[in-house]
């Protein structure tokens, strides 16, 4: 997985703070909920939208690792990481 891209389209931008908002308020389904978890808190939130934004527009410092090539989250948790079509 990549930390950050919520949407697991390979890309971290835009669109990957609005997934979050997708998820939590539309129930829009995830398949790896570990790349939602933009700040490594191991709660997905409002909190990783506003950490997100600040990473795609620079106001934030980057997401943690895995960050930004796929990996494994160095942190265990309990949030899943069912598949990450961004990551073979």
């Amino acid at each position: 997985m990549v930390r950050g891209d919520s949407n697991s389209d390979g890309v971290f931008d835009i669109s990957d703070p609005i997934f979050i908002i997708e998820h939590i308020f539309l129930g829009a389904l995830a398949s790896c909920r570990n790349a939602l978890d933009v700040n490594d808190d191991e709660t997905v939130d409002i909190a990783d939208v506003i950490v997100g934004l600040g990473g795609v527009f620079g106001t934030n410092p980057l997401p943690p690792a895995p960050f930004p090539a796929c990996g494994l989250d160095p942190t265990p948790g309990t949030l899943t990481c069912v598949v990450s079509p961004a990551c073979p």
